[in-house]
């Protein structure tokens, strides 16, 4: 199973679709969401604690304080915004 996961900080990422993590995972993390929704939750994206480091699109369910982190794919953003953007037109919920 370690194939199909990478640890970054604290929080490990599946490697093979996103990952479903809570805020209190996420306490570290910077979570930034963008004004738009994609199905029940918003777009968005966030970032670890680690200096220059990526930020990954994140689907995020504020009223349940959930969010699908999409880890997995092999694109790098150096914005939030192109993070939600992209997410926005390819994401899957």
């Amino acid at each position: 199973m370690e194939g199909k996961r990478k640890t970054i900080g604290s929080i490990t990422l599946r490697k093979d679709r996103p990952t479903n993590l809570t805020f209190a995972d996420l306490h570290t993390w910077v979570i930034w969401q963008f004004p738009r929704l994609k199905g029940a939750a918003m777009c968005g994206a966030v970032k670890p604690p680690i200096a220059n480091h990526t930020w990954y699109p994140a689907l995020i369910k504020q009223h349940e304080r959930q969010v699908l982190v999409h880890g997995h794919i092999e694109v790098e953003f150096s914005t939030p915004n192109a993070a939600a953007e992209w997410l926005e037109s390819n994401g899957s919920l």
